[in-house]
């Protein structure tokens, strides 16, 4: 039996030899690139790195296997590949610098396999080795602008076309090398053309599916998912109604003169921690973040997808919020207040604009939440009648009474305190303080 020590040793050198290749492959692919290079830049450095060591150490090895089949003549040709590969592979590396570095290369890809198959004695003899040219469309594709693929695409057809008219005449003229060795010749060629081909097919369908993948994080950043499905089909113009969600808005009370004192930085990782946060919370209840507004946060919960308990959901997200406010400024000794607002109801979603769009979301419902806020209580969390009337039973609210809510007159709100659930003090022991809370909803009632 073996050794568990020895094979957990051996297992650890493997683990350790294998990071050292990975180590050493990067260096080498990352030979010719610098810090400055755009992510395309470095794809195209590295791919040159692979064609040129490539090719280079290929017509070595055609080289010498054509030297022992007796044609010199023909085994000079590859070695030409590799001298010239190795000539402007040193010249790369010397200048970081890919430029029309690969023009000379795809040039030498479609006239020396044509040269190499006359020198054989035509297709049959030279086992249909002109096959190879076909690599430089495949390399231009990478390493050349996109226009310039067609070109090197009619530069291979053109070398098939003259490869073929000189077939009868250089066949005549050349001594042809062993039966067993054209066949063999004829499956390492096409298997190799065919492997690179089938490479290059990987490549570009993962480039595909990572572009899509970025393509698809970057829409769901700022879209939700079914409606940037919709947008991916083509729907246009996007625009719901909706007959009830609940909107939550909070903003940081007395944010901008603060920021006015602080550096720029200070002032981006305070928001940063706070609404990264708060991104958490509308993960967690599966709200929909619409959008943030200098320090201003905007939810809605129903919406795109519509949900039967949109308002206890932000009823419950907007109180994980102000326990996880005072946890920041327990832990970082800030004095950060949030005023929120809530309301519920029907409105209109849809998707605004055709360059830097977003979804929105409007009506009186939303209105009337961006009031809440605007007139509510630093360090509290104040909700229309609506809301109220709706979670009564689950959750515990105190009357504010009628307050002068602009465009809206009069009108009667509560201040959501706790889950019905829960005692007075949250569980975490993390409390507001309700003397600052008191006196400031005292100064702002009217």
């Amino acid at each position: 039996m073996e050794d568990p020590a020895i094979s957990t040793c051996a297992s650890t050198m493997s683990g350790v030899a294998r990071a050292k290749a990975a180590s050493a492959l990067r260096g080498i692919l990352a030979i010719g690139c610098q810090p400055i290079d755009s992510d395309q830049e470095r794809v195209a450095k590295e791919v040159f790195v692979v064609i040129g060591l490539g090719a280079a150490l290929a017509g070595l090895a055609w080289a010498v296997m054509y030297a022992a089949l007796g044609k010199p003549l023909s085994g000079s040709i590859p070695l030409v590949v590799s001298i010239v590969m190795g000539a402007v592979f040193l010249r790369f590396v010397s200048t970081k610098r890919l430029g029309r570095l690969p023009v000379p290369v795809l040039g030498l890809m479609i006239v020396l396999p044509m040269l190499l198959q006359l020198s054989l004695g035509g297709f049959v003899h030279g086992s249909a080795v002109v096959v190879w040219a076909f690599a430089a469309p495949l390399g231009a594709l990478l390493l050349r602008p996109a226009r310039e693929t067609t070109i090197w695409l009619a530069a291979f057809f053109a070398d098939l076309l003259i490869a073929a008219l000189l077939d009868g005449t250089v066949a005549q003229q050349v001594r042809p090398l062993p039966a067993a060795a054209i066949n063999a010749l004829f499956a390492l060629n096409i298997a190799g053309i065919g492997t690179l081909t089938f490479v290059g097919l990987i490549y570009f369908r993962s480039q595909r599916d990572v572009a899509e993948q970025r393509s698809q994080a970057l829409l769901l950043n700022v879209l939700p998912e079914p409606i940037a499905m919709r947008l991916k089909r083509g729907e246009e113009p996007i625009a719901d109604h909706h007959d009830e969600i609940s909107v939550l808005f909070a903003d940081l009370a007395g944010f901008t003169i603060r920021s006015a004192h602080e550096t720029p930085a200070a002032t981006v990782a305070v928001l940063n921690e706070v609404f990264s946060v708060f991104d958490r919370l509308v993960r967690r209840y599966g709200l929909e973040k619409i959008r943030t507004i200098g320090d201003s946060y905007m939810v809605a919960a129903g919406a795109p997808i519509a949900r039967p308990d949109h308002v206890r959901a932000i009823c419950d997200m907007a109180l994980d919020l102000q326990r996880e406010v005072a946890r920041l400024n327990h832990a970082n000794g800030w004095d950060l207040s949030f005023r929120v607002g809530i309301n519920c109801g029907p409105a209109v979603a849809g998707i605004v604009g055709r360059e830097k769009f977003h979804y929105d979301l409007w009506g009186d419902t939303v209105n009337i939440a961006s009031r809440m806020e605007s007139h509510g209580v630093p360090d509290r969390i104040q909700v229309t009648e609506e809301v109220y009337e709706r979670m009564k039973n689950d959750f515990v609210f105190e009357c504010r009474g009628p307050i002068e809510v602009k465009g809206k007159g009069p009108t009667v709100t509560y201040l959501l305190l706790r889950r019905a659930s829960e005692h007075a003090m949250p569980a975490d022991g993390v409390a507001i303080s309700e003397s600052r809370s008191s006196s400031r909803l005292s100064g702002q009632a009217t």
